[in-house]
């Protein structure tokens, strides 16, 4: 790969613009009217919905204004969005002790897996009650 290529995916705000990028072509492409959004892999081999089934749905329907609609797609969002925007908050916060501690506390092994198996419990109970 060439090296400014690669310094380019080292900037941290690189992911930010990708983010709004995917974001904006979400608002406007619906992942069910398109046929260039991609499938979720396990539920294509399996039949099954992954716990993170219904990600690209929600984020068309919530940059559309429809949150009833959005959350109904998959209703781990409810919990797995706020965990991932204090990870995700931590990452970009400068050096301090607020950076240190926040890493501490979500990236932590009690919440680290706290969230493994409430993701697991999930997959299960979507597809036993098929939502």
């Amino acid at each position: 790969m060439d090296m400014q290529l690669l310094h380019l995916f080292k900037n941290k705000y690189i992911y930010l613009a990708l983010a709004l990028a995917v974001g904006l072509v979400l608002y406007r492409f619906s992942p069910t009217a398109y046929w260039f959004w991609p499938k979720c892999p396990v539920k294509l081999i399996t039949g099954l919905s992954c716990p993170a089934c219904g990600i690209q749905r929600f984020v068309h329907a919530m940059t559309n204004g429809n949150v009833r609609e959005a959350v109904s797609y998959n209703y781990y969002l409810i919990y797995a969005l706020p965990y991932t925007l204090c990870i995700v908050v931590a990452y970009y916060l400068p050096q301090s002790r607020l950076k240190d501690r926040m890493k501490e506390i979500f990236e932590g092994k009690i919440a680290v897996g706290l969230y493994v198996i409430t993701f697991c419990v999930w997959f299960v109970v979507r597809n036993i009650l098929e939502i």
